[in-house]
């Protein structure tokens, strides 16, 4: 772990990525490499426990890709979510479209709560990951933040 700043009230020491749900994961990448340079970093299909506890949605299952933007190091994720219910809150990170931002931070517990303190809330539960623990949260504007233990 590099010594970094930690950065407003949830103690964010980091920019970790940006998330997109796209409707199909093979043809977005296909895009994404192809049209604006990504290259592929990382490729998970049929994650479902971990991403039904994170959105807290059960039944739903994703493929994700973490794609590396070569001239800036700019880390996109694309995930395609099947089995979605309907009549869900549109906002939700399982509708096309919708978008996330993560942060690394390097105590999880301590900055939801900093979050929550700010006006956010926990949308699923805090999982552990090959990586490291991260959990989907709301800011007080409706929009999806990740918090990422630092990894």
């Amino acid at each position: 772990m590099h010594k970094h700043d930690e950065h407003g009230s949830a103690l964010a020491w980091s920019w970790h990525h940006a998330g997109l749900v796209v409707a199909n994961l093979d043809r977005a990448i296909e895009f994404y490499t192809s049209a604006l340079g990504y290259k592929v970093e990382f490729l998970v299909r049929e994650m479902d426990d971990q991403f039904q506890r994170t959105v807290g949605v059960d039944g739903v299952v994703c493929d994700l890709a973490q794609l590396t933007a070569p001239y800036s190091g700019t880390l996109l994720e694309l995930l395609e979510v099947r089995n979605v219910p309907s009549g869900l809150d549109p906002r939700l990170p399982v509708h096309v479209g919708v978008g996330h931002g993560a942060y690394q931070v390097r105590d999880l517990e301590a900055s939801v709560d900093l979050l929550t303190a700010a006006g956010g809330n926990a949308m699923g539960e805090i999982v552990s990951f090959e990586e490291g623990r991260a959990i989907y949260c709301w800011s007080p504007a409706g929009t999806v933040v990740e918090l990422e233990e630092a990894w």
